[in-house]
Order: C-alpha cells, then sequence, then structure tokens
C-alpha cells in the first residue's frame, strides 16, 4: 500500500511505474488499482537465488531506477541492481551498509546516526515527514468529540495471532467500555476472519469490515482507534485519531516505544513480552482513553503535527530527480 501511494504520487508527476513482484500474491489488490506490474515467479525470501530472472527485466530499464521495498534484500543483491541503475531502498529497521542511491525511513525513530555507511554516496530522506500515505490523508483531520462512542480495531493485513479477536474479546468483558460500538477492520490475509464474524453476531455494537475502501472516512467516523505499530499509526496522526498501540513483531516495537515516548499514543505493549495478557492491558487503556477527552485532544494534536500528508509527493520528487540527474 505505501509503494502503492509513492506510485500515485510519480504518476502525478509524469512518471511510468511498474511494480515487479515475486509472486501473485499482491496481483488482484494491484489490477484493482490499474497498476501495471510484472510477476517474477521467484521468492520473496531469498532473493539473490533467482537474480538471473531480475536481471533480464533490469537490463531492459533503460533510464529507469529501481525501488526496493522487503526484508531481504542484501547488500550484494542491491549493488548488482545498482549497476544497471540508480537504487532506492525503502528501509524499516535502520539497516547500516545498503549500497544505494536513495535510502528512506519515514518512522519517528529514523535519524541521520542510524546509518555510518559513508563514502557510498546515499542520499537520506529521514522520519515522519516522509510517510507514504495517500494525498487524501493531507487533508483528512477530524478534531476529537467530546464524548468517545466509537472505537476503531485494525490490526494488520494477516494478524497471525488473532489479535484483533482476542482485543475484542477483552473490551467486551471490560465493564466500562463493552458497550460502545466497535469497527474491526480484518485484513486480506486474516484467517481468523471467521472468529471475528462470530463475534460480531453475538454484539450488536460489533461490526467488521473487510477489504475497507474507505479507510479514512472509517477512521473520521472513531473516537479511539486500536492498532499495531506501522503505517496505520501515521495515518491516525494525519486524521488526529488518538491510538492505543501494540507490537507484535521485531519491526514494530522501535515504532511503538518512541510514539509512545514522544507521549503520541497511549500502549497496550509487545505481545512478544505479554502474550494473550496484551489484550487486557490494550483494553485498559482504551477505557482510560474513552473516559478522558483531554488525553484524547492532547494525543490528537501531537500526531497531526507529526504527519502532513504529503511524505509520498516529498519522496516521488527526490526519485524524480534522482532518476533524471538533477537530485
Amino acid at each position: 500500500m505505501r509503494c502503492l501511494s509513492i506510485a500515485r504520487a510519480l504518476k502525478e508527476l509524469g512518471e511510468p511505474v511498474c511494480f515487479l513482484s515475486a509472486d501473485r500474491e499482491p496481483v488482484p489488490l494491484l489490477e484493482a488499482q490499474e497498476q501495471e506490474y510484472l510477476v517474477l515467479g521467484t521468492s520473496y525470501q531469498n532473493p539473490m537465488e533467482d537474480w538471473e530472472r531480475l536481471d533480464s527485466v533490469l537490463e531492459r530499464g533503460e533510464d529507469s531506477l529501481f525501488f526496493a521495498d522487503g526484508y531481504f534484500f542484501s547488500p550484494q543483491y542491491l549493488q548488482k541492481a545498482r549497476e544497471r541503475m540508480p537504487v532506492c531502498l525503502l528501509d524499516d529497521l535502520g539497516t547500516d551498509g545498503m549500497p544505494v542511491d536513495l535510502l528512506i525511513n519515514y518512522h519517528i525513530f529514523a535519524q541521520r546516526t542510524l546509518y555510518g555507511n559513508k563514502g557510498q554516496g546515499t542520499a537520506y530522506l529521514l522520519g515522519p515527514r516522509f510517510a507514504p500515505l495517500r494525498k487524501e490523508f493531507g487533508e483528512a483531520f477530524c478534531p476529537p468529540r467530546q464524548r468517545a462512542r466509537r472505537v476503531l480495531i485494525t490490526t494488520g493485513g494477516s494478524d497471525r495471532y488473532d489479535l484483533a479477536g482476542k482485543i475484542l474479546e477483552s473490551i467486551l468483558r471490560h465493564p466500562g467500555i463493552r458497550d460502545m460500538e466497535y469497527c474491526v477492520v480484518s485484513g486480506a490475509f486474516n484467517r481468523y476472519l471467521p472468529h471475528l464474524r462470530e463475534l460480531e453476531k453475538g454484539h450488536p455494537g460489533v461490526r467488521v469490515y473487510s477489504n475497507v475502501e474507505n479507510m479514512i472516512e472509517l477512521m473520521q467516523q472513531c473516537d479511539i482507534a486500536v492498532t499495531a505499530g506501522g503505517t496505520t499509526l501515521y495515518e491516525l496522526c494525519a486524521v488526529g485519531l488518538p491510538a492505543v498501540c501494540f507490537s507484535f513483531v521485531d519491526n514494530q516495537k522501535k515504532i511503538v516505544e518512541e510514539f509512545q515516548r514522544q507521549g503520541i499514543v497511549c500502549c497496550g505493549g509487545d505481545y512478544g513480552q505479554l502474550g494473550d495478557q496484551l489484550a487486557s492491558e490494550v483494553a485498559g487503556q482504551v477505557a482510560r482513553l474513552a473516559s478522558d477527552v483531554v488525553l484524547r485532544r492532547s494525543l490528537s494534536e501531537r500526531g497531526h503535527s507529526l504527519v502532513d500528508g504529503g511524505g509520498a509527493m516529498r519522496i516521488a520528487r527526490q526519485l524524480q530527480a534522482l532518476l533524471h540527474g538533477t537530485a
């Protein structure tokens, strides 16, 4: 989704974009967005094993740029791509030593000190100003209402631990907040969707959404959000929706910790440390936010000051400059 946001901005600037995917998993989404793509038929976890397939594509890409987004790219892989064309890497982890022309880390913890490599000609775009949101988020701010009535719960595309279901069950047992309305967004690859549907049938205040296309409107209709650390946090900041956040994979921990340190969110903890106890921690934080409009307004203002929705276009302009040698 973040790559699609950048692609849209590039197209606004008149630049053609083609997605290269290892497998067909994202094809329905790309086709729905009318985005040109090519399926490599390779393993995204072992990109070097199928280098020849990618290289045969890159060698046809005269006057092109290679934009890499993934967790399995090695320095060797990126260096070989760089021999064909300029390379940009979207990095979530603060990985040093990557031989690229442009490195983007839009997360709240990103600082130049994370990257000690020198002499490789790498430029950096760091921090939430470069969060690649859809341009609609630039005009999506919605001030908090006096009374909290509705809660948004979203846990990512696959939700491998059924955290949405566990959190919702814990909330529905909490006497202070169980009678609120709950909008639960199930990702496209969530195998626990049947569990969420069961909870929806048993509680009139619960509504489950799948394949959501109007996420901004849904955020604006809610008063509190529950979310895992990731790009959704930056979307919530742009909307001004106060959030309870948590982490369940390593690359989310630094994001959640820094958001909490800066006083922008309420924190429910890390699933790796708390296990299923996380659900009750999150429920407690939701109850805290629901009862405190001053806190909700404070979190809303701090978050909105961090993200303005213009990150995708800022990235696109830098990519365009790199592509045409004007950077």
